[in-house]
């Protein structure tokens, strides 16, 4: 588990969120389904918050352990 305000790292972790299972992308307000940056404010839509850009300051991103080993 990290935070992060890279947008190309970001954008990573929602594709593999999305796709393959294994990470979490969250921020305190809930859980990420996408993210954007408009002049310099990083922005986030929320699951469940309607079709809204709400501004974070950064995002935890949580790789999930699967058995004894950490996917990547």
């Amino acid at each position: 588990m990290y935070w992060s305000t890279d947008i190309r790292q970001i954008k990573a972790a929602l594709r593999d969120q999305a796709l393959i299972g294994t990470t979490s992308v969250s921020c305190p307000i809930g859980r990420i389904v996408a993210i954007r940056k408009r002049k310099g404010q990083l922005l986030a839509m929320v699951r469940g918050w309607g079709v809204r850009w709400y501004p974070v300051g950064s995002v935890r991103i949580e790789r999930m352990i699967v058995g004894h080993q950490l996917i990547s």
